[in-house]
């Protein structure tokens, strides 16, 4: 049985590893009131408007922690390989390894899109901008910059996925040892 979570924020990030496991269509109320602990009426309460408030209250969770384990570091004062090496670990931490799908993913499908509609281009889009940031400064040119940015997280989004379909977090772990070398302007 299921431990009752007594804090919303409990509910959101139990309702994001759900949302990651069985996708949005397949994450029913039955299945995110088990993950939570809470029944649905208490679902109701933390999310008035039912699985549409719950997908934007997990996307808006994905993304202030995708801020604080992988922005925030890329943004920091120090060199850059040691800022890179902390956001890659973040990514590490946040995907589990490579063992859980991305929401971004999940967030451009469907009725998941449509309860946060923007969420997923906003969510890539500061991922983008904090990349392509720190690869100006590594010595890109500015358009440089934002290609190896938009190459560095189409083949961190195609890992996952790989990874996923593989059964083997080895794809996205290549992929982010990768990672420092392909800002830097290094090969690795």
């Amino acid at each position: 049985m299921p431990v009752v979570k007594s804090s919303r924020e409990e509910a959101v990030d139990a309702i994001m590893r759900e949302f990651r496991m069985s996708g949005y269509d397949g994450a029913s109320l039955s299945r995110l009131s088990a993950a939570t602990g809470l029944g649905k009426s208490s679902l109701y309460h933390y999310f008035p408007n039912g699985k549409e408030d719950m997908a934007k209250a997990a996307g808006e969770r994905a993304a202030a922690l995708v801020v604080e384990a992988v922005i925030e570091p890329l943004a920091a004062e120090g060199a850059l390989k040691t800022r890179l090496q902390k956001a890659t670990a973040g990514l590490s931490k946040f995907y589990h390894g490579g063992k859980t799908s991305c929401l971004v993913d999940l967030f451009t499908i469907g009725e998941a899109n449509d309860a946060a509609p923007g969420l997923a281009k906003s969510m890539v889009d500061a991922l983008l901008r904090a990349l392509a940031s720190v690869a100006e400064e590594a010595g890109h040119s500015k358009k440089e910059a934002k290609l190896v940015a938009e190459q560095a997280v189409i083949e961190l989004e195609g890992s996952l996925v790989v990874s996923r379909a593989m059964g083997s977090t080895r794809p996205f772990q290549r992929m982010l040892s990768r990672l420092p070398g392909l800002i830097l302007k290094t090969s690795k």
